[in-house]
């Protein structure tokens, strides 16, 4: 006898646990966000020490 697909609890089939849209969208705010503006900040001090332009506004 084979285990079913998702477990039945009181007869109710219930599927395995899935991040939703919302959830992406918060992960990304969470750990896309401090990441953007670390790296800006440090491509803003190397512009503005060194003079070399490495971040994304230079391309703009």
């Amino acid at each position: 006898m084979s285990s079913p697909k998702h477990p039945s609890i009181l007869g109710h089939d219930i599927p395995k646990a899935r991040l939703t849209l919302s959830g992406w969208a918060w992960a990304g705010l969470y750990l896309g966000l401090p990441v953007i503006l670390l790296g800006n900040l440090i491509d803003f001090i190397f512009q503005w020490t060194l003079g070399w332009c490495i971040g994304i506004w230079c391309i703009v």
